[in-house]
């Protein structure tokens, strides 16, 4: 009797841990890119993060929606049409900002022609005008931007813009003199509740290994990484240690992402932005990713 009674405190006891277990094991990001997990849906009166990423390969676009808030980070050079592709398909009228992270023309070098048609309250910059270094074609953009009367100004290190509820977070080195456009360019952290997504521009192997010296000051782990150069080299391994993604967004090729191989070994999910629009959304407690149709 007493041997029963000691079972049946073993298996209440294992009874209420089993729900603890079981909210430990969901997962954060939820892939419906092939069909699976069709079923899952948001709470319905939950207000979502929405990150949209054009069809592109080879530039960087993102597109980032809370409420009335909204951002374009990037617009993806000779392929800025496909930008604005998805911000009509998406019915976009206007933007809250639109961010540049560096004016390398794979970057900045659609803005003039997206933000002619669709305007934006203000333009970021991660780096100051006459910054020396660039691709020349920034200077038409700033020229025609200016004729639209957008309003600039340079964000810093530590800078952030509230979007409601959402925080987003420039992070900057700017202590780095190699490929410096690159190595400089401005991080973004985008945070919603627990959720965090880290778009880490065109950062190279010398601002990664800045980075990991000094990770101590670097608060950047996040779910989701827009990999840093579009995955044209694979990360310098302690610095996927110290963003621990659970799902990288790449913006290159298939042909061109040496990366991938590095994401395969750790076992990360990762998903191509050439093979259709992609959307990550939010709640604050779990992501979803999906192809837009």
């Amino acid at each position: 009797m007493q041997k029963m009674k000691k079972w049946a405190l073993l298996l209440l006891c294992l009874a209420l841990l089993l729900p603890a277990a079981a909210w430990a094991d969901e997962a954060i990001v939820i892939d419906k890119t092939k069909g699976e997990n069709a079923d899952f849906a948001f709470p319905e009166d939950a207000q979502l993060l929405e990150i949209y990423f054009p069809k592109i390969g080879g530039c960087d676009a993102a597109f980032v929606r809370y409420g009335e808030f909204s951002m374009l980070i990037d617009c993806a050079g000779n392929q800025w049409r496909e930008t604005k592709k998805m911000l009509d398909k998406l019915e976009v009228k206007e933007l809250t900002y639109a961010l540049n992270s560096h004016p390398d023309a794979d970057h900045i070098g659609g803005f003039n022609h997206v933000l002619k048609e669709i305007p934006a309250g203000e333009f970021l910059l991660g780096f100051p005008e006459d910054f020396p270094e660039g691709d020349t074609l920034r200077f038409k953009v700033y020229e025609d931007l200016h004729k639209l009367e957008i309003p600039f100004r340079q964000m810093k290190n530590g800078d952030t813009l509230d979007f409601g509820e959402v925080k987003v977070t420039a992070v900057q080195r700017t202590d780095i003199g190699l490929q410096r456009v690159n190595n400089q360019s401005l991080m973004l952290m985008v945070q919603l509740g627990e959720r965090r997504i880290f778009f880490a521009g065109d950062l190279q192997r010398d601002g990664q290994l800045k980075a990991i010296e000094d990770q101590e000051n670097m608060d950047i782990r996040a779910d989701i990484l827009k990999a840093p150069h579009h995955a044209y080299k694979p990360m310098q391994a302690g610095f996927l240690e110290m963003l621990d993604p659970a799902a990288v967004i790449i913006t290159s090729g298939r042909s061109t992402a040496e990366g991938v191989d590095q994401l395969k070994k750790a076992s990360i999910p990762y998903f191509f932005c050439e093979q259709g629009i992609l959307r990550l959304a939010t709640d604050g407690n779990v992501w979803t990713i999906e192809r837009v149709k």
